[in-house]
């Protein structure tokens, strides 16, 4: 049996990668929560002041806004990495299934087709080729919509490699946006 539908990349991989992506999210989102209590003690401190000097600007609030930013970039690709990773496991035992169907109707799936192995078969032609209409409309159905899916999740990264771009623009650039 060859599938051939196999989908890039290893699935154990990707779902780690996703796994890690959201990680550092969580440690981003830690870093917001330390700089929000670090600013709060300051302002405290500096509103305590004996010199009657009130709290002043917060100048963590560039720095939490961009972790904030990277962070929710972060989660969102990391978490649609590992979804795609799920429907690609799936999407395998779909394509397991079908293969096993094809060979007890005296068939075999080769990459995104279903065909009729060489030589001599003792399957009625008629069912074989109801089967094999059959089998290769779930193949198609599969294969599809798999593409489908690797297409939206490449333009999904391409997106957030822009947004994380943006982000660093702003952290090298200092200022808000």
């Amino acid at each position: 049996m060859t599938t051939g539908a196999r989908l890039p990349g290893d699935p154990g991989s990707v779902s780690a990668l996703g796994g890690a992506l959201r990680s550092q999210a969580l440690r981003l989102a830690d870093l917001v929560d330390e700089l929000e209590s670090a600013t709060a003690r300051a302002s405290r401190m500096a509103g305590s002041a004996p010199n009657g000097e009130g709290a002043h600007a917060d100048p963590s609030d560039h720095e939490r806004d961009l972790l904030t930013l990277a962070a929710t970039e972060l989660d969102r690709i990391g978490g649609l990495l590992q979804a795609w990773t799920a429907g690609s496991v799936e999407d395998g035992a779909r394509l397991r299934s079908l293969a096993d169907d094809a060979e007890r109707a005296g068939l075999r799936v080769e990459g995104h087709l279903v065909v009729e192995p060489p030589g001599p078969s003792r399957a009625d032609p008629a069912e074989r080729l109801r089967a094999r209409e059959h089998l290769q409309e779930l193949l198609n159905r599969v294969t599809a919509g798999r593409a489908r899916e690797l297409a939206r999740l490449g333009r999904e990264l391409d997106a957030s490699q822009a947004a994380l771009a943006r982000v660093s623009d702003r952290a090298r650039a200092g200022r808000r946006a």
